[in-house]
């Protein structure tokens, strides 16, 4: 397999699963979905993607940075097990508090409203900073194919999420959230996340 190709897959499947936990772009996807239509919905979600592609290309402007001071490169390889282990944690335990209001409101508003709330996220800039260096472990990222693998799998994963909870907002309606709840999403997020804690862990330290 092509270190492009690794790249867009794993970098896809970070990007769909910590993308997976209702926040608030995932609840204006569903609002707007239930308010609107389905149409609407989507282009809410492209709109709520387009901060992923920001924020990944960002992170891909301080990689010179991190090639050139070694030092960095190793504190931020061991700060991202803390990081992957709170986001583990707090997905384990977090319930969400958020409630959908259907708000009558203007399409173009609500559409910008997935970009507005995506691009507001404290955590999107830090989290993809993490993650690069998590791949710059196993992958060079060097090549202009395999940065564009990287911003291309990002919001990928995150297009694929959305698209799923626009879905079922048309397709179940309000049950949609009785849905995460039965399942325990949050909990399965949080395994995944101490998981990779625990491997970067292992990789540095054995």
């Amino acid at each position: 397999m092509s270190e492009a190709l690794a790249v867009l897959l794993l970098t896809a499947f970070i990007s769909f699963v910590g993308s997976i936990q209702p926040g608030p772009v995932n609840l204006a996807v569903v609002q707007a979905t239930l308010s609107r239509s389905f149409k609407t919905g989507i282009w809410v979600a492209i709109s709520g993607t387009l901060p992923e592609i920001i924020c990944t290309i960002i992170a891909l402007k301080s990689q010179n940075l991190l090639t050139k001071n070694q030092k960095v490169f190793e504190i931020l390889e061991l700060a991202s097990i803390p990081f992957f282990l709170l986001i583990g944690i707090y997905s384990f335990y977090y319930v969400s508090k958020s409630s959908i209001e259907l708000k009558v409101t203007t399409q173009s508003k609500e559409i910008y409203s997935g970009f507005i709330k995506g691009i507001l996220n404290p955590q999107l800039l830090p989290f993809w900073v993490v993650v690069l260096v998590y791949l710059q472990s196993f992958f060079s990222l060097q090549s202009f194919s395999s940065q564009l693998s990287f911003v291309v799998g990002a919001a990928l994963g995150a297009f694929l999420i959305l698209l799923i909870f626009a879905w079922l907002a048309y397709r179940f309606q309000i049950r949609l959230l009785s849905l995460f709840e039965k399942y325990s999403l949050d909990k399965a997020i949080g395994l995944f996340f101490v998981a990779m804690s625990v491997f970067q862990t292992f990789r540095i330290f054995l």
